[in-house]
């Protein structure tokens, strides 16, 4: 891994990409990266390389539509899904109690909601006035990159996720610097970051029909994703 160039990465990326889907090597939400982190001979997510300098692993699923989930977090104060789950919960198809709803920062949907960014906060805005935010540091994590650059690699995803019965196939791959916090605060309000809101109950067991949080996520597209970094460059 010491002798690793920029050209030598690229073509064991191309190889990768050629493969068939490849089972998980974990069976749960860091499956992702430890099977890309074996396929590359990787012992660890940060890694340097003579040409480059440091560079961090990342890698994404998306789904059917391109769409990846940068974060998964439930607002804040503590409870407050429970909160909004009982003032905007209805019956699904099937008769069960559910809360899903997509908030976009340009308009308010068919539930009320709208996501606004004010004072370093994501606010939910609601008819209701049900105070629920998100801090707008627990993006920074995330996004942000203790070294010098990103490996950011996007996978499609066959099998029931975070099992170990999950496959990968890794289709592109880009080299990302210098994160630009105004781009991601612009996303937010003309919408192309979303937040997805996923309350319900379980549909069967010993907890059937009691409270479950499906987690709440914020997704944008692999495309507008990358024009969060002022610097990129395809790999594959």
């Amino acid at each position: 891994m010491r002798d690793m160039t920029i050209t030598t990465l690229k073509n064991k990326l191309e190889k990768i990409k050629r493969l068939k889907s490849i089972y998980t090597h974990r069976k749960n939400d860091t499956g992702i990266g430890k099977t890309l982190e074996d396929l590359l001979g990787i012992k660890e997510n940060n890694f340097r390389m003579p040409d480059v300098g440091e560079i961090e692993l990342k890698a994404k699923r998306l789904d059917s539509e391109s769409m990846l989930t940068i974060a998964t977090k439930a607002p804040q104060p503590r409870g407050v899904n429970k909160v909004l789950f009982r003032n905007y919960k209805y019956k699904d198809r099937k008769n069960c109690y559910c809360l899903h709803s997509t908030a976009y920062g340009t308009r308010y949907n068919n539930r009320g909601f709208k996501i606004a960014l004010e004072r370093e906060k994501i606010i939910l805005k609601n008819q209701k006035n049900i105070e629920a935010y998100w801090p707008i540091s627990i993006f920074y994590e995330v996004l942000k990159s203790k070294s010098d650059k990103i490996l950011l690699v996007f996978a499609e995803t066959v099998g029931k996720r975070k099992t170990k019965n999950e496959q990968f196939r890794f289709t592109k791959a880009y080299l990302l610097s210098d994160l630009n916090i105004r781009k991601f605060k612009t996303a937010i309000r003309n919408a192309k970051l979303k937040v997805d809101i996923r309350i319900g109950v379980y549909r069967s067991g010993k907890l059937k029909g009691r409270y479950h949080d499906h987690g709440t996520g914020f997704r944008v597209s692999s495309r507008d994703f990358l024009d969060l970094y002022d610097n990129y460059k395809q790999l594959i």
